[in-house]
């Protein structure tokens, strides 16, 4: 679905000092996949998931979506229908003034029938648990609503892969908890691919992959057990390990023997009644 063969990305700051977000990445993603990219702020997490739908072009190496490069012009209009991306801020996503008008707008604008738009805007709101305010005023949403909204309005496009920036950095707790429900869901359920950027490591743990990013370049990969088990590693970048994962890390520096992956509340339990 996705191959990036040492992506680099370079841009200029306020002082005219050329700065590297993006050094040398190497990437493959494949489809239906559920990869979580972590990192501390200036990782270059954020520049990553802009090249994934070529709101941002390589300075050196490529980007490929389905062996489409995204530095070709003539490639653009179809990575952006296969590739979707969600932003931190739902308000900047949101167009209309009725729910189901907003869901409706993407596919209205690709020329889609109206027959049609009315099927995808049923199915994109009820896949994120929203039809029942279809006729409801976007801003009078929770936070976490409007991003569903946001969600449902990426999906209408149908595309086969979305890519969450940070989705939840401006939500509660409650709000976090729905759209990680949401996200889950439409992967395992739909067989999306989905790309999620997060610096809270909790939303990480659903991931099939979690890639950890340092100063623009892939610092280490594996399964959730895998990297969050890492924790003085993980600590050493500016990264908050699972609580879970560093009691069991503590515990072990302490002489007690307790697995190495443990990275969940269950898991530290279970361990620790044996």
């Amino acid at each position: 679905m996705i191959s990036l063969k040492g992506l680099k990305h370079y841009y200029t700051d306020a002082d005219g000092q050329e700065v590297k977000a993006l050094d040398g990445v190497d990437l493959e993603i494949k489809k239906g996949e559920y990869v979580a990219i972590i990192g501390a702020n200036g990782s270059g997490k954020s520049t990553l998931a802009r090249h994934l739908n070529a709101l941002l072009l390589p300075t050196e190496g490529s980007c490929q979506i389905s062996g489409l490069d995204t530095s070709q012009e003539e490639n653009l209009w179809l990575i952006r229908q296969q590739v979707g991306m969600v932003f931190q801020n739902p308000d900047n996503q949101i167009v209309a003034a009725i729910v189901e008008e907003d869901v409706a707008f993407g596919p209205e604008n690709i020329g889609v029938p109206s027959a049609e738009i009315r099927q995808r805007v049923d199915r994109s709101l009820a896949a994120v648990g929203m039809s029942e305010y279809a006729k409801h005023a976007p801003h009078l949403l929770s936070g976490g609503q409007k991003q569903r909204v946001a969600i449902a309005g990426i999906l209408s496009l149908e595309p086969k892969c979305i890519v969450l920036d940070e989705p939840t950095a401006m939500l509660d707790p409650q709000g976090r908890k729905e759209i990680v429900q949401t996200v889950q869901s439409l992967n395992k359920d739909k067989g999306i691919t989905i790309v999620y950027i997060t610096h809270y490591m909790v939303e990480a743990l659903v991931a099939d992959r979690v890639v950890v990013m340092e100063k623009g370049h892939i610092r280490f990969m594996g399964t959730p057990h895998e990297v969050f088990s890492q924790v003085d590693e993980l600590e050493a970048l500016g990264l908050e390990a699972p609580l879970a994962a560093k009691v069991a890390s503590e515990l072990r520096k302490a002489g007690h023997k307790l697995p190495q992956e443990i990275i969940t509340d269950e898991e530290l339990a279970q361990a620790l009644c044996q």
